[in-house]
């Protein structure tokens, strides 16, 4: 599957991964296939109107695709008017002008919006549904040719008839499987045969997520479970397509701020010592930890960095004044001006650096610098272009 191929970023539909993605050359995005968490985009009511957006990015190009079964949680009428209620008493409490009632105009707004994630709350339900969910979200996926889906394997005894649709429609399918959780090696060791029997059409990707401060316990993991998948499937072995999926670059657990200036890629390591003994592809989270479901952060403000993404590790210029945007003009002048900028990989990234380090300025093609979140864009798309044009 997908031959010549050799890189295969993990990322999610959430707007700043997808960004990062969209700004790629096309040399850069026909030299990866995009492994695709699925997730609300936008006001959409299903995943499968996720997935069409997904494809106007891919422009005929190939992803694989699997989806986030905790989807954010959604705010009820009730909810949405104590909040605002609560904002108004502080605001009383600082003697500060009380905000507007919402209009009726809004209000009907706020209320077609809660219908719509409302619905996509129950399509995602449909889809993780333990008996029927695993063959429903096959099926759909199956309908987009250029979309490969990853088969669930919460229930073991269902990747047989997930795969047997797979098999009937002429697509391809891809197993997701985290060597350190027992689940997976159950789901090999039930489906052995029937791996076997879909070599040609089944990718299987070995996923470690999070590896950095347990870089061995990962290592060795990764190792038994190749040698235990190779051992069921003795002669098989060589057909099996193989992709090792990890991410070192440090979670919002970890402070960049007590981290090096030049941290290296443990994924880039892991991936040249697994690569040794086993014919695996490399892939990685393209520097944005992963994560599931909603995610609530900064209530304590961030340290405004810019990261510059080399082959082998991340170059980071970071300013301990918490919450200043203004140091994200600062960290941009470093790092362009820095001796690591010859190393950059030329891409989108490294042009929205380059212009707000020459314009000292934070809106740079109509889009606001200023937040964590808009520079996570920066980064993963750098990490892309690096990643693509060296393998």
């Amino acid at each position: 599957m997908f031959d010549g191929i050799q890189y295969f970023p993990a990322l999610s539909t959430r707007a700043h991964e997808q960004l990062a993605y969209a700004k790629c050359s096309a040399d850069v995005k026909d030299k990866m296939v995009p492994i695709v968490t699925l997730t609300r985009y936008g006001n959409e009511e299903t995943l499968e109107e996720t997935a069409t957006i997904l494809l106007s990015d891919l422009d005929g190009r190939a992803a694989i695709v699997d989806f986030d079964p905790v989807p954010r949680p959604t705010t009820s009428k009730e909810e949405a008017a104590e909040r605002r209620r609560r904002k108004q008493e502080a605001k009383a409490k600082l003697g500060q002008p009380p905000s507007r009632e919402r209009s009726e105009k809004e209000l009907a707004s706020d209320e077609e919006r809660r219908r719509k994630a409302t619905a996509f709350v129950g399509d995602i339900g449909k889809l993780t549904d333990p008996i029927n969910g695993p063959l429903r979200w096959v099926d759909m996926m199956s309908e987009f040719p250029d979309l490969v889906p990853v088969l669930r394997h919460d229930n073991p005894r269902l990747i047989g008839p997930q795969l047997d649709i797979v098999a009937r429609k002429g697509t391809a399918s891809a197993l997701r499987l985290n060597p350190r959780e027992l689940s997976a090696s159950v789901a090999i060791k039930e489906n052995i045969r029937v791996i076997r029997d879909h070599l040609n059409t089944l990718m299987v990707i070995v996923d470690l997520q999070n590896i950095r401060g347990d870089y061995t316990t990962s290592l060795e993991a990764a190792k038994s479970f190749l040698a235990q998948l190779y051992e069921g499937l003795d002669n098989e072995a060589e057909k099996l397509d193989l992709v090792l999926l990890s991410n070192s670059f440090p979670t919002s657990k970890n402070s960049l701020r007590d981290m090096p200036r030049t941290l290296s890629m443990d994924e880039v390591k892991l991936f040249k010592e697994i690569s040794g003994t086993f014919p695996v592809r490399y892939g990685d989270y393209m520097s944005v930890a992963p994560r599931r479901g909603s995610s609530k952060g900064g209530g304590n403000g961030w340290f405004p960095h810019v990261d510059l993404v080399e082959k082998t590790a991340w170059q980071i210029c970071l300013y301990e004044d918490n919450s200043d945007e203004m140091r994200y003009i600062d960290a941009s002048t470093d790092t362009a001006e820095g001796p690591y900028w010859s190393r950059r990989a030329p891409s989108w990234g490294t042009e929205i650096i380059e212009t707000i380090s020459v314009e000292k300025a934070l809106k740079i093609q109509g889009k606001q610098f200023t937040t964590p979140t808009s520079w996570i864009s920066v980064r993963a798309n750098q990490h892309l272009t690096q990643m693509a044009m060296s393998r």
